[in-house]
């Protein structure tokens, strides 16, 4: 047999060797076909089963109104304010006695959001122009001040998971209506933290009054005259008429009770004509924003109740701070009523302070078939629960998750249980509150309430109040000279509660001619 010529042997070589290289191609394309198969369905599957899941899981509304203080409602007591509809709420849910929020409300809403105490993304005040990116504690300050104070963060960081986002991952549809103040920038806004609907995005109060015309971000302006408490009610309502399918998480965080105050001239000229001067609240204005907020919150639960929906539904209501305790009006209804925006008796302070007066809020949750109809809980809870026990309500697990400080309530409000927690905590760092302190921070242990008043005492020392909140809720008789082993328990208990946040502390300024 003749011997095949060297170069028609290579080309057979080569062309053999191109089959197999050719085959092995083929072959690893398919496979890689076969598997980006697999995986779709493997997500396709794992999506359907959570929507199939979903679908047998409630309704979550947040209904957040701001700047009401603990007493601000018949529910709580007062006999001057007008609340119907909160009192219709707590009779068919849960009263909590002792709810606890930040001092003012952006580290309120971050906290409410995130479940986290605001001390660990450095936000302790309220966003405004003066507000860091990236807040530090600057070596030294004006030689005038003879402390340090720390910078507050402008923003909630895009990296802090969010309610809206644990739930989306699990079927529910995700809505969003009124007062953000959780950064001004469209960055930062709640379509960047899970919501997918958002109507509104409005700042410390809403940007050309209550009123239409005005100009609240991501808003359609509404026609002159249009009060924003009723298009946001309104709003909500088309919303949870068209949610579709799956659950739906609602949160609307409502303008009112925020300055500037206004309300229809008819409810309040019906208050005015009911002030009392011997009762702790008189302020009519005041009183009618609160009506209309009611009246909000009287027309949500009548489209649960229209949509067949009310016992599928979690409905939380709370405040994001205590209410105005100064005389904080202007224009005609400052003169005509020249009185403080409310009271917050028997609690001392309000807003913009650590007193109960500043951070205990009202907080009342129905879910029927589950809470007890018209039951009352003294357990001290707080805004960073509501992630937590929001969370397992949707049945997603975070109790994993790093860094969550809150709780779940599901033990307390179902009244099966109790929560493996005895403390509080509070950072609120600022050169003067609005009760006429320096900054402070605070713990509350049991009955106990530890205040820090930051390089507030003698000679540059920390200064130290001591409540027992139990016989003196009203923080009135300061315990710290009676009991100085209880308080410096406790100030070590703060100052490892300060270390485990990285919060964000004041010091001595090193410039000081004080």
């Amino acid at each position: 047999m003749p011997l095949l010529p060297v170069n028609r042997f290579r080309c057979d070589a080569a062309g053999e060797l191109i089959g197999v290289v050719r085959f092995r191609l083929w072959k690893d394309l398919c496979l890689m076909r076969m598997l980006g198969i697999f995986c779709l369905l493997v997500v396709a599957t794992v999506t359907m089963e959570n929507r199939v899941v979903a679908k047998d899981r409630p309704n979550i509304i947040v209904f957040l109104v701001d700047d009401m203080g603990w007493t601000d409602s018949s529910v709580y007591g007062s006999t001057f304010y007008e609340t119907p509809n909160l009192s219709r709420l707590a009779g068919q849910g849960m009263r909590m006695t002792q709810a606890y929020a930040q001092p003012l409300c952006s580290p309120s809403r971050a906290a409410l959001l995130t479940g986290k105490y605001p001390a660990r993304i450095g936000m302790h005040q309220a966003i405004t122009g003066q507000s860091k990116p990236n807040p530090i504690v600057p070596a030294a300050a004006n030689p005038r001040q003879g402390v340090v104070w720390p910078q507050s963060r402008s923003h909630l960081p895009l990296a802090e998971r969010t309610i809206a986002e644990v739930l989306r991952e699990v079927g529910y549809q995700t809505c969003f209506l009124g007062k953000w103040h959780l950064g001004a920038s469209p960055r930062f806004w709640p379509q960047q933290q899970g919501f997918e609907t958002v109507i509104g995005v409005g700042g410390a109060g809403p940007s050309g009054g209550y009123f239409a015309p005005n100009n609240i971000p991501a808003l359609q302006p509404g026609p002159d005259g249009e009060y924003i408490c009723e298009r946001l009610t309104d709003e909500a309502c088309s919303l949870i008429s068209r949610r579709g399918e799956d659950p739906l998480f609602l949160y609307l965080s409502h303008f009112n009770v925020h300055s500037p105050y206004e309300a229809p001239a008819e409810q309040i000229e019906r208050f005015a004509a009911k002030m009392d001067p011997e009762n702790k609240h008189q302020n009519p204005v005041m009183a009618a924003m609160l009506y209309a907020m009611d009246q909000s919150l009287g027309k949500i639960m009548k489209r649960l109740d229209d949509e067949g929906i009310a016992d599928d539904t979690w409905l939380f209501f709370l405040s994001d701070n205590g209410g105005i305790h100064w005389h904080n009006m202007k224009g005609q209804y400052a003169q005509r009523y020249p009185v403080p925006v409310t009271s917050n008796a028997p609690l001392r302070g309000g807003k913009a302070c650590f007193y109960e007066g500043g951070v205990r809020v009202p907080m009342v949750v129905r879910k029927p078939g589950k809470i007890a109809a018209g039951s009352v809980c003294d357990v001290p809870v707080h805004m960073i629960d509501l992630y937590p026990t929001i969370c397992q309500i949707a049945g997603a697990d975070v109790s994993r998750e790093p860094s969550v400080d809150g709780v779940s309530l599901l033990p307390i409000l179902t009244e099966n249980g109790s929560l493996d927690r005895s403390r509080l905590f509070c950072h609120f760092p600022r050169s003067k509150t609005l009760a006429g302190t320096v900054g402070g921070s605070f713990v509350r242990d049991g009955d106990f309430k530890l205040i820090r008043l930051w390089f507030g005492g003698d000679k540059g020392m920390h200064a130290y109040e001591l409540y027992n909140l139990k016989q003196d809720v009203g923080e009135q008789s300061n315990l710290a000279e009676q009991m100085p082993q209880k308080v410096a328990e406790m100030a070590e208990v703060l100052d490892g509660w300060l270390d485990m946040t990285g919060a964000l502390l004041p010091h001595p300024n090193p410039s000081s001619k004080r």
